[in-house]
């Protein structure tokens, strides 16, 4: 018998469970999507492994050819600038694990900073 049966613990709400999962995991495919860097793109919001510090992020943004504009909230997160349109390639070949458009970022998120 299933341990929660046992236990008499039974929630109404359970049988929800896997289908709100999945509508999280599947909205938050489509913020991430949303925010990839567009063609012409010339800001990067640019996250790299959760253990870089911040030189070692300006380090992977400068390997890539481009420039840091500014820091992000987390030692691992810096905006980067760059007119070559390979660039979102060349930070993911140095290291960067996720690459976003800052400017739609900003615009998304900029009422959160007040």
């Amino acid at each position: 018998m299933d341990p929660v049966r046992r236990s008499g613990w039974h929630s109404p709400w359970a049988p929800l469970l896997p289908a709100a999962l999945l509508l999280l995991v599947s909205l938050a495919g489509l913020l991430v999507v949303g925010l990839l860097p567009a063609e012409g793109a010339s800001q990067y919001a640019v996250l790299g492994p959760p253990w870089s510090r911040t030189g070692e992020m300006f380090a992977l943004v400068d390997a890539a050819g481009g420039a840091v504009l500014d820091t992000g909230g987390w030692r691992n997160v810096v905006i980067a600038h760059s007119g070559d349109p390979g660039f979102a390639s060349a930070l993911y070949r140095a290291g960067a694990w996720l690459v976003l458009d800052a400017v739609t970022l900003r615009g998304c998120l900029g009422g959160l900073a007040s």
